[in-house]
């Protein structure tokens, strides 16, 4: 647990530093916008481009396969923040210093969703919203689900943990006529309850 915990606070930081790097960004474009727009002009342009001192692009602007896109990238030139329009709302990735991305935020059909990631692409932690109401799970390094919190279709909370290979272990779940009722399993199958039956 300590890992994932390790792996959340590397997350946290990395918002925070994407944050400050989106309000320079908002400044920037501004400023940008700004200078060419005096007098209620409006600015148009195919792709717009902020660059350092040697000319290398740290941030730009553009329209990509009709989608709106903002793009950070590091002196590496390696992509940091990606923002961009999707068809279910909008979405924002951030990527690791090797350009991975390992962190995703974006709109679905039914809610949002935040997605944490390793650096090959294998989910770790997902939570999302829907319409019987919001969602929790890590999963293991194979992709095999961990632990999940959600609720069920009649909005009932459940808890739900595996072992490493996705076979469930104990299940929280609401009983039926109220309260709560815990289950254990071996092997997929039920071995056990509280209260029984």
């Amino acid at each position: 647990m300590e890992n994932l915990e390790d792996r959340l606070r590397a997350c946290e930081r990395q918002l925070a530093w994407q944050r400050r790097l989106g309000v320079g960004l908002a400044v920037c474009v501004v400023a940008v916008l700004s200078m060419g727009a005096g007098g209620g002009e409006v600015v148009q342009a195919r792709r717009i481009e902020v660059l350092d001192a040697s000319g290398k692009a740290l941030i730009s602007l553009e329209a990509r396969d009709g989608r709106g896109v903002i793009e950070l990238q590091s002196e590496e030139a390696q992509r940091a923040l990606l923002v961009s329009t999707t068809p279910d709302g909008g979405a924002l990735g951030l990527y690791d210093e090797r350009g991975h991305q390992v962190v995703s935020l974006g709109a679905e059909a039914d809610g949002g969703v935040i997605e944490t990631s390793s650096a090959d692409g294998r989910t770790l932690v997902r939570i999302g919203g829907g319409a019987a109401g919001g969602a929790l799970a890590t999963y293991s390094r194979t992709g095999k689900p961990l632990v999940e919190l959600g609720s069920t279709a009649d909005g009932e909370g459940t808890v739900a943990t595996y072992d490493g290979r996705g076979a469930e272990l104990v299940a929280l779940v609401a009983a039926s006529g109220g309260g709560g009722r815990v289950v254990a399993y071996d092997g997929g199958k039920e071995r056990g309850a509280w209260p029984e039956r």
